[in-house]
């Protein structure tokens, strides 16, 4: 077993040392995750004004600096567990705390500590490895009201 120790932090908890909980991938050589939670955010747009006997739409000729809308970050996540009771009450404390309230993530080499709130999950896929472990995988969907926010 890998130790993930460090890499990622839910409210300043190690994720691994808490829960045995990672970011996973779909398949080998993804970067769905990275992906997700680098995607610049939408902007929003800019007020306009249309005058029906002008062409197009007015603008100031100094454009206001960019807003951003609010975004959706899907992550796949991982738990690993000796057994599948062990599994069981290792997600129910992982989902009580991202359910509880902020989620303020961070993961190792990324420059941003992410403030979302949890919105949903898929049903988790969990398999048994040939040792006899337990390892269920989900994807979770947060919701970033203020995207760019950092907490640190």
């Amino acid at each position: 077993m890998v130790d993930l120790t460090g890499y990622m932090t839910i409210n300043g908890k190690d994720a691994w040392t808490e829960y045995l909980a990672f970011l996973c991938e779909d398949k080998p050589g993804d970067e769905f995750n990275f992906g997700e939670l680098l995607k610049p955010p939408e902007m929003k747009e800019y007020t306009v004004v249309e005058f029906r006997e002008h062409d197009g739409e007015e603008l100031p000729d100094v454009l206001p600096s960019p807003c951003y809308k609010a975004r959706d970050v899907t992550l796949y996540i991982a738990i690993y567990a000796s057994t599948l009771s062990e599994y069981n009450t290792r997600r129910a404390t992982f989902m009580e705390a991202i359910r509880a309230g902020w989620v303020n993530l961070k993961v190792k080499d990324l420059p941003a500590t992410y403030r979302f709130y949890y919105k949903g999950t898929t049903d988790a896929k969990v398999i048994t490895d040939v040792a006899g472990n337990t390892i269920g995988r989900w994807k979770v969907k947060f919701r970033e009201p203020k995207p760019g926010f950092t907490t640190e």
